[in-house]
């Protein structure tokens, strides 16, 4: 059975299917990191106004990725993002690679990761980085499956978020 994906630019007009979407996906992994369930966070982020201003940044670029014509998830690339010194300069940022979970383990997110490799080697970049949550395993085990090596580590300063849960892994795939 082949499964009909589809990757799609998401445009300002887009901002509140883009809304609907994040408010859906958010909370289907990440609420554990929060006091009062990420409420304040989805609330700050995910709000349409908020989302249209980063779709209309010239820096980053959005995508669906849709099941039929349906978005099922999405990926945010920001273009020009600084690396530590000690590592290539010219990547791109994966910033977000979100998938509603009814649909993980169909492809999806390599499919993504894949474009953005390709999207990448079209602006003759070297690299693609990200930060990942030090507690989400299954997407360190994702990324590490598709040629990200960690690099190093940061940590998150939200007030509302658990104090053990502020971690996250730099990771690092060469193109």
């Amino acid at each position: 059975m082949t499964i009909n994906t589809n990757i799609k630019e998401i445009q300002s007009s887009d901002a509140e299917a883009l809304s609907a979407l994040c408010l859906r996906i958010y909370p289907q992994f990440f609420l554990y990191l929060w006091h009062e369930q990420g409420e304040w966070y989805q609330r700050e982020k995910y709000n349409a106004n908020q989302l249209r201003s980063e779709i209309e940044n010239p820096n980053s670029k959005f995508y669906f990725i849709l099941l039929g014509n349906e978005p099922v998830g999405y990926l945010k690339i920001n273009l020009l993002a600084a690396l530590p010194s000690h590592l290539p300069t010219n990547g791109i940022e994966v910033e977000r690679i979100y998938l509603l979970k009814e649909v993980q383990g169909m492809g999806f997110g390599r499919k993504l990761i894949n474009f953005a490799i390709s999207q990448a080697q079209s602006l003759e970049r070297s690299c693609l980085f990200l930060y990942v949550m030090d507690s989400s395993a299954e997407s360190i085990k994702f990324y590490e499956a598709m040629g990200f090596e960690k690099f190093g580590r940061k940590y998150l300063d939200f007030e509302q978020m658990k104090q053990e849960y502020r971690g996250m892994y730099a990771m690092l795939k060469n193109i």
